[in-house]
């Protein structure tokens, strides 16, 4: 695509959906989810190390 043509439009029910899923609080795709960033995000606990595998009885290992 050459720089001076322009994207064409979304089709009118593509951006009524869009504007429904908005209104609505809904994620839209190919936006910021900021619920979907937290949920993804590693946990404090898990961040420091709280959960880890069990330790060999030995004490050889993990």
């Amino acid at each position: 695509m050459s720089q001076g043509a322009q994207q064409p439009l979304d089709p009118p029910i593509y951006r009524a959906m869009m504007r429904a899923w908005a209104d609505r609080g809904r994620t839209l795709p190919g936006h910021h989810d900021p619920e979907w960033v937290r949920l993804v995000a590693p946990s404090a606990m898990y961040a420091y190390g709280r959960f880890s595998a069990t330790r060999d009885p030995r004490g050889d290992g993990r």
